[in-house]
């Protein structure tokens, strides 16, 4: 559709958000003198209630089964429907944005040399997320300055790639102790992530509490009707490309039981809870790519004798400054005679 394939996985965390906030309900066995028998996780999965009653049925209509391979307690959970929630519209024509490195290191910038040190040292660059590790070498000062205990600068080797922001750099060994350096990012690789804001979506979700007691039932929600006042806010990494992350309402709007006890004598009794909220949340549209300007040239004079008479130049200050970052400019300016 409109000719540009995206998918941002919002309807996929919402589910995943909702069924972690019940994935840890459990139930207690205990003996006549309250004694705590066994205790257990109620399992959790999203399908609709029903698929698992029908599970539930064949599983003890089967002459040749000893046990059900479906046991209750257990809870599943749908979504049932999503509208658009007109209170929550955002402006539209807004642009988010979040700057992103593509992931190499531009240099390593010794911040405090120590001292003691006898022989080079061992630098490490953490991890990146994904790919390779940069790489580098510690070089020490010289006894005619006075720095030869001490770490005067560090050699890079290899950039490495991955990196999603500055990495921590430890330097260890050599018999020394007290040096310290930062890592600077490639600002050259530096990209902007922007996309208009998103779209707001009341994901309207069942639950079900399937049970074979009234006691089981009892413990499962009391678990949960405490938390709901009558919402509950659970907070989502809702757009990791943008950087954004966002406190989730999760309403509860009603509660009902239904109990299926009526019926032959080889039926099992299934008790069922359903639960109904509506989980606020946000639905984005594609996302764009852009390169930063990080220097602007430009060169001034009169247009009717094409005459230059002088150049502007402007750098942020630093120049590896990001969109969101205190940071000032540079600005150099050449006049021609």
């Amino acid at each position: 559709m409109f000719g540009r394939y995206f998918y941002n996985k919002n309807i996929r965390n919402i589910i995943i958000l909702f069924g972690t906030v019940f994935n840890d309900i459990a139930v207690r066995r205990t003996n006549n003198n309250n004694d705590t028998k066994n205790q257990f996780k109620v399992p959790i999965a999203y399908g609709p209630a029903e698929k698992y009653l029908t599970m539930l049925e064949q599983g003890q209509l089967n002459a040749n089964a000893q046990k059900s391979t479906l046991t209750l307690p257990r809870m599943s959970f749908e979504i049932q429907t999503m509208t658009y929630d007109a209170t929550r519209k955002l402006q539209t024509k807004k642009r988010m944005r979040e700057a992103k490195p593509l992931g190499t290191i531009d240099s390593i910038k010794v911040t405090n040399g120590g001292s003691g040190y006898t022989s080079v040292r061992t630098v490490t660059v953490h991890n990146p997320p994904t790919n390779l590790n940069a790489t580098a070498t510690a070089v020490l000062g010289t006894a005619a300055l006075g720095t030869a205990d001490q770490v005067v600068s560090i050699t890079l080797d290899t950039v490495g790639t991955g990196y999603t922001s500055r990495p921590n750099v430890t330097i260890s060994g050599g018999g020394g102790s007290g040096a310290t350096a930062t890592a600077n990012l490639d600002a050259s690789t530096t990209t902007l992530v922007t996309a208009y804001t998103p779209v707001p979506y009341n994901f309207e979700i069942e639950l079900s509490i399937m049970v074979k007691n009234s006691d089981d039932g009892a413990q499962i929600l009391e678990q949960i009707l405490p938390y709901f006042t009558p919402e509950y806010h659970v907070t989502l990494n809702e757009m990791a490309t943008l950087g954004v992350k966002r406190d989730i309402p999760i309403v509860l709007n009603s509660l009902s039981t239904e109990d299926s006890y009526e019926g032959d004598f080889i039926s099992r009794r299934a008790l069922i809870h359903t639960l109904g909220f509506t989980v606020q949340g946000y639905l984005y549209g594609p996302t764009q790519d852009q390169g930063i300007i990080r220097e602007v040239d430009a060169n001034v004079g009169a247009n009717f004798n094409d005459r230059i008479d002088s150049n502007i130049d402007v750098k942020p200050d630093p120049l590896d400054a990001d969109p969101d970052d205190d940071f000032g400019f540079t600005t150099t300016t050449t006049v021609f005679e």
